[in-house]
C-alpha cells in the first residue's frame, strides 16, 4: 500500500527512521521500540528528528535552506566496530573512521506500518547534506542542509580563483604574456577566452603557457601591469535561463545533476523567459549571489522539495484560473492553526532596471556603468495605496542593452505580481491533506478572508512558500495576486510570443540576426514581434534598407511582425555638386525576405532623392540633400559671377534640402522630400516586397507610408 494512501486512513501507525551514508558506508537507525517491524533492519537508537523546511524567496533566487537533525543515542557495538568479548562506543569509533563526514548524506524517512510490517513504498524519503557533528557521553547529533547549501558563497564560486600570474611586467602595447608557475596554462586555463588583469579585460588564445592577448575588450581600457599581477579567468554566459542555472549548480556548486530534473527547468526557462541571457563575470562570486542576480534578473523561485529529492524552477507567474479542490477551516484547517498578516514589504508599485553593463570589472551597483535603464510605474497601486511608491530596483549584469524586452518582461512580472499588499496566510492540516507541498498554488476559503467588494468569503489563490512535517503539517502561503497587463507590457506573458524591443538610434538592422542572437531556435507557432519603440530611428548608411528582414520559415503560423513607432528610412540621396558629382538616389526604408505584419504608428519612408545642379544665365548652383534618416549631403561648388549666392543645404529627416540660390530667384535643385524623386534621381522605396506580402495590422491602411511599396 503506498505512502499516499496510508497516511488518509485513521488507523495508520507512524514509524520514523533515517540513514546517514559517509563514503559509501550506510548506516540505518530508528525511533527505539520494542520490537522492530518485520522486514526492517536498522539500529533502535534514534531519539528525535527535527525537519525546518525550505522557504521560498519571494524576492527572488534561492530562499532559505531546509535544515534537519537527529540525535541518537550512544550505544554499546557488538557487530559494527566492536565484538561481543570487546564492544566499544559506536559513535566515537563512527567518528574518529569518518572524519570527512561533511557533505555526506542524511535521510529521514516518514511513513506508516501495517500489521507490523515494513515495505519501502509506505514511506517518505527526505535527502539533505551533513553539515555538523556533535557528540557527548550520552549521544550524538547530526545536523544537515538541503542541497542548495552546496551552492553558499562561502563554498562555490564562479568562475573559481585562477592560479596563473605574469612571469614579467606588461606594458600597454604588449600583446603576450607567459603565466607562472609552470605548467598552469594547461591545468587551469581553456585554449581561449576572455581574461581580467586588475581593471583590463582581454580576449586570449593559449598554448601551454604562451598566451596571446588582445587588450581593453568590454569597454575596458588596456594599462600596464607587474610581474606576479594575476591572470583571473573570466565566465562567459550567452544562454537560457535553465542552461546558466544547471551550469552554475552541477559545474560550480558539484550539485549532482540526479537532484535537478532539467527537463521542468527547460519547460518553466522556455515557457516564461524564453531567449538567451548574456553576461561575463570577472572575479570569482559566489554562485548563491549569481542565483540571487539570476532570480531577480529573470523572476523565479529555486527551492529544494523534501519529497522528490529535487531542485524546483518555479517562475514567478499568474495564479491558476481556478480549482475544484477549496481548502477550508470546516474540511482542513486544523483548530486554532489559521492566522493572517499584511506584507506590506512585498509590495511593488515602481519597478527601476539598469541593464546594458558597460564595465564588467565595476561593481553592479554602480548605476552610471550601464547604458540603458527602464522603470513601470503600476499607477493604481500608487493611487490605492494613498501615493506612496514601493520601489524595486534591479541592476542587471545579464541583459545586454540589445535585450530590451527582457527588462520589460521582468519589470512587468514584478509590478504584476506584488502590486497590491499580498496576505500571509499560515495554517496547518491532518496528514490527510499532505499533499500540499512547497511552490504549489491553492484555493483557500475562510471567514478570515472577505472579498474588498462585497465583503463576503471567497476563494483566494495562494501560494505555498513554506511546508514541513511534525506532528501535523504546517504551512506559511502568500496570496497571490496579479495585476492586470498594462500597454507598456507588450503582451510579455504570451508564452508563445519572441519578443524584441528596439529603441535609440540605429542603422542597417537585419531583424534575423538580431534575433538569433537574443532566442535559440524558431518554432513554427512562435509569435516573433519586433517592437520600435518611439525613442527608436531606424536608417541606413547605404542605400540597402534601413530594416532588412532576412530569411524566416515560410512554416511560420504567424509571419513575423514589425511594429514601428517613431521613424524609419532610407538613406537620403545626394545633391549634385558644381563640376562633380551628379545626384543620387535615396535608399529603402524596409527591405523584405520573408512576409511580414505591420503594424505602423510612426513614419515609414523612403530616402529622398538628391537635387540637380542648375545653370541659369550662366549662374551655376548645386542640388539639395535628400531627406533621410541618414540625410543626403548639400551638393558643393557654384559660379555667380560675383552675385551674392546662398550655398544649397542638406536634407533633413522628413524633408529635401534647398538647393543653392542667389539674388534674382535662380535657385538649385531641391532634394526629394521623403518617398519623393526629384528630376534626375529616384526616391527609395518606402518598403521593397521582393514579391512577398504585408499584413497591415494598425492602421489597416498602412498608416504613413511615404514612397513606393512594391
Amino acid at each position: 500500500m503506498a505512502f499516499d494512501t496510508l497516511r488518509k486512513q485513521y488507523t495508520k501507525e507512524h514509524f520514523w527512521y533515517c540513514e546517514v551514508e559517509v563514503d559509501g558506508n550506510t548506516y540505518r537507525f530508528c525511533e527505539d521500540r520494542y520490537t522492530l517491524p518485520v522486514g526492517f533492519s536498522g539500529i533502535p537508537t534514534m531519539t528525535s528528528q527535527t525537519m525546518s523546511p525550505a522557504k521560498i524567496d519571494m524576492s527572488g533566487g534561492l530562499g532559505v535552506r531546509a535544515t534537519s537533525s537527529v540525535s541518537m543515542n550512544e550505544h554499546q557495538d557488538y557487530t559494527i566496530y566492536g565484538t561481543a568479548s570487546a564492544p566499544v562506543r559506536f559513535w566515537a569509533n563512527w567518528r574518529a573512521r569518518n572524519a570527512g563526514y561533511q557533505g555526506g548524506r542524511l535521510s529521514i524517512f516518514s511513513g506508516y506500518i501495517t500489521d507490523n510490517t515494513y515495505e519501502l513504498n509506505n514511506f517518505q524519503r527526505r535527502d539533505y547534506v551533513i553539515e555538523s557533528f556533535s557528540m557527548s557521553e550520552k549521544g550524538v547529533s547530526i545536523t544537515a542542509k538541503d542541497t542548495l547549501k552546496l551552492a553558499s558563497n562561502d563554498r562555490a564560486k564562479a568562475p573559481q580563483k585562477s592560479g596563473g600570474r605574469l612571469s614579467a611586467d606588461l606594458l600597454i602595447g604588449g600583446t603576450s604574456i607567459t603565466l607562472l608557475p609552470t605548467g598552469v596554462g594547461n591545468s587551469e586555463y581553456p585554449s581561449s577566452g576572455f581574461g581580467r588583469m586588475g581593471e583590463e579585460v582581454v580576449s586570449f588564445t593559449r598554448s601551454g603557457d604562451t598566451v596571446t592577448i588582445v587588450r581593453g575588450q568590454y569597454n575596458t581600457l588596456a594599462s600596464e601591469h607587474s610581474e606576479d599581477d594575476a591572470f583571473q579567468l573570466c565566465l562567459r554566459y550567452n544562454a537560457s535561463l535553465s542552461d546558466i542555472l544547471y551550469d552554475l549548480l552541477t559545474e560550480y556548486a558539484s550539485v549532482p545533476d540526479s537532484q535537478i530534473n532539467k527537463v521542468q527547468w527547460d519547460n518553466e526557462s522556455s515557457d516564461y523567459y524564453p531567449g538567451l541571457y548574456d553576461a561575463l563575470i570577472t572575479e570569482p562570486v559566489g554562485v548563491s549571489a549569481l542565483l540571487k542576480e539570476l532570480g531577480e534578473t529573470a523572476p523565479h523561485y529555486l527551492f529544494w522539495d523534501e519529497r522528490i529529492n529535487s531542485i524546483v524552477l518555479n517562475a514567478v507567474k499568474a495564479p491558476p484560473i481556478g480549482s475544484d479542490v477549496i481548502y477550508t477551516p470546516e474540511a482542513n484547517f486544523l483548530g486554532g492553526s489559521v492566522s493572517i498578516k499584511d506584507r506590506t514589504d512585498l509590495r511593488i508599485s515602481t519597478v527601476i532596471i539598469n541593464f546594458g553593463q558597460k564595465d564588467p570589472t565595476q561593481d553592479l551597483d554602480q548605476t552610471n556603468n550601464y547604458k540603458q535603464g527602464y522603470i513601470r510605474i503600476t499607477p493604481d497601486s500608487v493611487a490605492k495605496y494613498n501615493n506612496i511608491q514601493a520601489y524595486k530596483v534591479v541592476n542587471s549584469r545579464w541583459i545586454t542593452d540589445l535585450n530590451r524586452a527582457a527588462a520589460i518582461r521582468l519589470a512587468a512580472r514584478w509590478g504584476r505580481r506584488f502590486e497590491d499588499i499580498p496576505r500571509e496566510f499560515s495554517f496547518s492540516m491532518d496528514s490527510k491533506d499532505g499533499n500540499v507541498w512547497t511552490g504549489d498554488s491553492i484555493f483557500v476559503n475562510s471567514d478570515l478572508i472577505l472579498d474588498d467588494a462585497t465583503y463576503n468569503r471567497y476563494n483566494m489563490p495562494v501560494q505555498i512558500i513554506s511546508a514541513g512535517e511534525s506532528k501535523a503539517y504546517k504551512y506559511t502561503a502568500i496570496e497571490h495576486t496579479y495585476g492586470v497587463e498594462l500597454p507598456e507590457d507588450l503582451a510579455s506573458d504570451d508564452e508563445n510570443q519572441r519578443l524584441i524591443v528596439i529603441a535609440g538610434g540605429q542603422e542597417n538592422l537585419n531583424l534575423r540576426a538580431i534575433y538569433d542572437l537574443q532566442f535559440p531556435d524558431v518554432q513554427d507557432d512562435y509569435d516573433i514581434v519586433f517592437v520600435f519603440e518611439l525613442s527608436s530611428i531606424v536608417g541606413s548608411g547605404s542605400l540597402a534598407g534601413a530594416i532588412v528582414t532576412g530569411s524566416w520559415p515560410s512554416s511560420l503560423v504567424l509571419p513575423i511582425k514589425i511594429d514601428t513607432r517613431n521613424l524609419v528610412s532610407g538613406k537620403g540621396g545626394n545633391g549634385a555638386s558644381i563640376g562633380g558629382a551628379d545626384a543620387s538616389n535615396g535608399g529603402t526604408g524596409i527591405t523584405m525576405g520573408a512576409n511580414i505584419r505591420l503594424s505602423n504608428t510612426g513614419i515609414i519612408g523612403g530616402g529622398g532623392a538628391g537635387g540637380d545642379r542648375e545653370i541659369v544665365l550662366n549662374e551655376e548652383l548645386a542640388g539639395g540633400g535628400g531627406a533621410g534618416t541618414r540625410v543626403g549631403l548639400a551638393g558643393t561648388g557654384s559660379n555667380n559671377n560675383g552675385g551674392f549666392a546662398q550655398p544649397a543645404s542638406d536634407g533633413t529627416s522628413l524633408l529635401g534640402g534647398s538647393g543653392g540660390s542667389i539674388e534674382g530667384g535662380a535657385n538649385g535643385e531641391s532634394g526629394g522630400n521623403l518617398g519623393q524623386s526629384t528630376s534626375v534621381a529616384s526616391a527609395g522605396k518606402a518598403i521593397s516586397l521582393n514579391g512577398f506580402t504585408i499584413t497591415y495590422l494598425s492602421p489597416v491602411d498602412g498608416g504613413d507610408i511615404r514612397g513606393a511599396v512594391s
